[in-house]
């Protein structure tokens, strides 16, 4: 009983943490102003929060059973999430390079700080 309860603390306070990452990533969408940024929080949101998201439901699995087809196939999601996140992020930015589009550089004029 007690380990069960462990258990459960445990994943939802891992679960918790992984809803805290997406939303700081979520909230990076919508301040930051370029494709650069914006795709860094995107990344953020993918391999950070859903992958920790699996990760935690990959636990929950392997507590109750120890080796399971579904505990396999999380860990290939995962894996698959962790390679191709990362390189579509690259190619975004790459092609938005190539395109000529500029980082905005500096603070905003909103934040009190004016740019030079």
């Amino acid at each position: 009983m007690i380990e069960i309860l462990t258990q459960m603390t445990l994943s939802e306070l891992l679960l918790l943490i992984s809803s805290v990452i997406m939303l700081i990533g979520s909230i990076g969408l919508f301040r930051f102003r370029d494709v650069y940024t914006r795709t860094h929080a995107a990344t953020l949101i993918t391999v950070g929060g859903v992958c920790f998201s699996l990760l935690v439901i990959g636990f929950s699995i392997f507590m109750a059973d120890f080796l399971s087809i579904h505990l396999i196939k999380m860990d290939l999601i995962i894996i698959l999430i962790l390679v191709t996140s990362p390189i579509a992020a690259q190619a975004i930015v790459e092609s938005a390079h190539k395109q000529g589009i500029k980082p905005i550089l500096g603070i905003s004029r909103k934040a009190g700080v004016k740019k030079k």
